[in-house]
């Protein structure tokens, strides 16, 4: 089937991008670019100066800091190229995301100087079937979700993959080093036969319910209670609470579970990296603008990625959200990844963090939100 197809290649880009390096190096995703290094409060060029990051820490490629000037800008989820209400981990501290870009995209960025809004070409009109900005193949972005993992049990932590990082505290503005913990990872790659990218979403097997066997039966966003998630999100990210922060529960929704294909390809992967801290995690959901037939024939720049043309499509029956990352956008497949980026396909090749972060940034903030 061609979803088989697809959760093989987003597993295969998963591997790619955790395969160890040196002993407790960091990760390929790791070294990848982040959006600190790329996008300058200042619209300078790219760089890893420490004066780009809001920690001002000096880093070496792979070093990671969670942190940014307003204080939100790491911490409120996106959604439509808005920055909406935070996500709290059950020990009260807020989950943290950061985008990196990998050699491709980021030397393109650089080249065109795509830092700085005024070398985005404007979207003409009438509009052309084709971006008016396009990375080229080979082109990767992750985001990252994380969250510290101080107040978690030690068997519960000994289940994530952590790292140490620069984490910048939003509300004293100090930063210090803090063990962090990987929960979900979006990877968006660009190839030859999929122009309008391939969207692969991953989480931390233990977000949320359902315990798996052999688990401690503790979630990192779920009290293992019979409490409702909140309909819509109770945390604004105007005026920020203080951490620990009371957190609410998060739950897949019954009615979109993880689509069975997608379990099935889990299992088979789990099943190699058992021995493996990253037997721990598990694909989400991998959307791809659709096509029939030979799944290696190249679809047309010109088709858009807009709910009609992209798996799950409008009628899904299986999930579209990373609880981690979209954990109240599961309503409606239009708020689902690629369908949400169709938005920004035409000024920024579906890329909202172009279009948000170029200098001067154009970061919306709704109210209450």
């Amino acid at each position: 089937m061609t979803i088989d197809f697809f959760d093989d290649f987003s597993w295969r880009s998963f591997v790619a991008l955790i395969a160890p390096g040196a002993p407790d190096g960091p990760r390929p995703f790791e070294k990848f670019h982040p959006l600190w290094e790329v996008f300058h409060e200042d619209g300078s060029a790219p760089s890893a100066d420490p004066a780009a990051n809001a920690c001002a820490a000096k880093t070496a490629p792979g070093d990671m800091v969670l942190a940014s000037f307003s204080g939100i800008h790491d911490i409120g989820q996106t959604a439509d190229g808005s920055l909406l209400g935070p996500l709290v981990a059950q020990n009260g501290r807020y989950v943290r995301y950061l985008t990196g870009y990998n050699d491709v995209a980021y030397r393109h960025i650089v080249k065109n100087q795509w830092y700085l809004r005024s070398h985005l070409p404007e979207v003409p009109v009438p509009r052309p079937p084709v971006p008016a900005v396009q990375f080229p193949n080979g082109s990767v972005v992750v985001k990252s979700a994380w969250v510290e993992m101080e107040g978690f049990s030690e068997a519960q932590r000994k289940r994530f993959y952590t790292r140490l990082a620069t984490v910048r505290d939003p509300d004293s503005g100090k930063c210090a080093q803090s063990v962090v913990g990987l929960v979900g990872l979006h990877i968006v790659r660009k190839t030859a036969s999929r122009p309008q990218w391939i969207w692969s979403s991953f989480e931390q097997v233990d977000t949320v319910p359902p315990a798996e066997p052999g688990a401690p039966g503790r979630f990192t966003l779920h009290d293992g209670t019979d409490a409702a998630m909140p309909a819509v999100n109770p945390l604004a990210l105007v005026p920020l609470a203080k951490q620990p922060v009371k957190p609410f529960n998060v739950v897949r929704s019954a009615k979109l579970p993880i689509h069975p294909n997608t379990m099935a390809t889990n299992a088979a992967y789990r099943k190699l990296l058992a021995g493996s801290i990253w037997s721990n995690y598990q694909l989400v959901l991998t959307q791809w603008p659709l096509a029939p037939g030979d799944q290696s024939i190249p679809v047309a720049a010109t088709q858009a990625g807009d709910i009609f043309e992209t798996f799950p499509g409008e009628g899904a029956t299986s999930t579209f959200s990373n609880m981690a990352m979209e954990t109240f956008n599961q309503s409606r497949p239009a708020q689902g990844c690629m369908n949400c980026h169709n938005r920004a396909r035409l000024g920024a090749d579906f890329l909202y963090s172009v279009l948000m972060h170029a200098y001067p940034a154009k970061i919306v903030v709704p109210a209450g939100k």
